[in-house]
């Protein structure tokens, strides 16, 4: 189901969507325009003679650039307009029924065109990126446990054009599976391969986001088409979250991680999205 009205409120029918199916797409985050401006940002990023550094991750015609080693986040200040979107706030918050929140991830992607055959659609396993570190035993499937998650598109995404893959409804599946055992979080070599669901392919055009539950099995697709598909992840969660940010720096003051044009470049909304300023 998708939203195509320009105001940032979800009717009770989508929201009652996301819950079920655990996934949504929102229609026109971004204008064509600006999406078209962050593509352009990112394929920016791929070297003029395709030498691409060790330190990218790099398979079956997707690439994941990263901005140092062992640092995946882009969050410069061309990119921290994507981190504070006003729009996607509020449809968070909404689901969330929480108005302090904070934003993270910023990872983003590349996908070419790959015509090696496959048994599978699939360029990697079905998974879950959850807020739970990988060493605790258990999901706690509480409210204040849950981050959203999801990406922009700044391409459109045909069918076979290297979309996200969702399990409708897989973030239930994955909350009785590991639900009825002791150790549930431990399931699957910690929920990194999950084998035994369909997976169907996420749509939509540029300037789209889909939307995710961190209990959503995905996973990425080949791109069978032309066109590089071009996407930048971001995981919103309370601030009350029980378990922290694993990739979040300890001190987000802006004095110790942010320079100055990046909080140059943020409004007020960003710098408490951010870390930066307390809510």
């Amino acid at each position: 189901m998708t939203i195509t009205k320009s105001g940032p409120i979800l009717t009770q029918e989508e929201i009652d969507t996301f819950w079920r199916d655990g996934y949504l797409l929102i229609r026109g985050v971004l204008t064509k325009k600006e999406a078209k401006h962050f593509a352009s940002l990112i394929l920016d990023l791929l070297p003029r003679d395709l030498s691409i550094p060790d330190h990218w991750k790099a398979f079956d015609g997707r690439f994941k650039p990263f901005y140092t080693i062992g640092n995946q986040t882009f969050d410069g200040p061309e990119f921290i307009p994507l981190y504070q979107n006003e729009r996607l706030y509020h449809v968070m918050a909404q689901l969330l029924q929480h108005s302090q929140l904070l934003v993270r991830d910023g990872s983003v992607a590349i996908t070419m065109r790959n015509d090696t055959p496959h048994e599978s659609d699939l360029s990697q396993d079905l998974h879950i990126d959850p807020a739970v570190p990988e060493d605790v035993d258990d999901f706690l499937f509480t409210p204040e446990e849950v981050e959203i998650g999801g990406c922009y598109y700044f391409t459109d995404v045909e069918p076979g054009g290297g979309g996200i893959h969702v399990v409708p409804g897989g973030h239930r599946i994955v909350e009785e599976e590991a639900g009825a055992v002791p150790r549930g979080r431990q399931l699957h070599d910690k929920w990194r391969n999950i084998p035994h669901l369909k997976s169907v392919e996420v749509t939509g055009q540029a300037g789209d986001f889909v939307l995710t539950h961190h209990l959503m099995p995905h996973a990425a697709s080949h791109n069978r088409r032309p066109e590089a598909r071009v996407v930048q992840f971001f995981r919103y969660s309370r601030d009350d979250q029980p378990w922290g940010s694993s990739d979040r720096p300890g001190d987000r003051s802006a004095d110790r991680y942010y320079n100055d044009l990046q909080t140059a470049a943020m409004t007020s909304l960003g710098r408490k999205l951010l870390g930066v300023d307390s809510w």
